[in-house]
């Protein structure tokens, strides 16, 4: 399996007690889906060959979904 890294994030995470933000961060993609998200510097050996796309600093969050719609209801 072969996917791309994105690095050079800062993620939002809801990871332990709460908010948190993890400077320096990488995620890694394969076939659509995070198959691992952390700190740049623990990215694992595994992800060593895989193609890497600079994201220059931007942030990343979680998806948040919205059970409802509220143009629906205007």
């Amino acid at each position: 399996m072969i996917g791309t890294v994105y690095r050079g994030l800062h993620l939002a995470t809801m990871a332990e007690a709460g908010y948190g933000l993890v400077a320096h961060g990488a995620l890694a993609v394969a076939e659509g889906r995070l198959v691992w998200v952390g700190p740049e510097a623990a990215l694992g050996p595994e992800y060593g060959h895989w193609p890497r796309h600079d994201c220059g600093g931007r942030l990343a969050t979680p998806a948040l979904i919205d059970c409802h719609t509220h143009l629906v209801f205007a």
